[in-house]
């Protein structure tokens, strides 16, 4: 593995580390994002910029299952575009309270800074397999609640 892909796959693993049981903070992760950067998440939809990003990730650490669970990343694929450019797809499976949750599939896009980090340009989620009933969705109108920390 060249010392590209494998910080590649560290800036994966860091994003999920820092989210999971609540091991980091919104301005962490963000730290791990270009300024212009793009989150397509499923939970709290489409951010761009820093600041849309850090509301969009602060919303996702106040929802319960996700932020109070353990995040295993794998399966990652790096494709390189260039030196500077990559594509990375990966999967992530949610275990709260040992149970598995969800199975994400992430696109990622990430390039090379002029600092020599590797950062995410584009990050996009999409939920593959949810098992979201034992954690007491409450139905309303058809429209999940979730349980938010205080």
């Amino acid at each position: 593995m060249s010392n590209s892909t494998a910080a590649i796959v560290n800036l994966v693993n860091e994003y999920a580390f820092l989210f999971g049981t609540n091991n980091g903070n919104a301005n962490q992760l963000l730290g791990l994002f270009t300024e212009d950067a793009t989150l397509n998440h499923e939970f709290v939809g489409k951010s761009h910029g820093h600041d849309e990003i850090r509301s969009s990730l602060e919303e996702l650490f106040g929802l319960e299952f996700l932020a109070e669970a353990s995040h295993v990343p794998q399966g990652h694929f790096v494709a390189f575009e260039s030196e500077k450019e990559a594509t990375v797809t990966s999967y992530t499976v949610m275990f709260w309270k040992c149970n598995p949750v969800l199975i994400v599939r992430w696109t990622d896009n990430v390039v090379l800074g002029l600092d020599g980090k590797w950062r995410f340009q584009h990050r996009t989620s999409e939920a593959i397999q949810k098992n979201l009933e034992h954690l007491g969705e409450m139905q309303l109108r058809g429209k999940k609640q979730y349980q938010q920390h205080e």
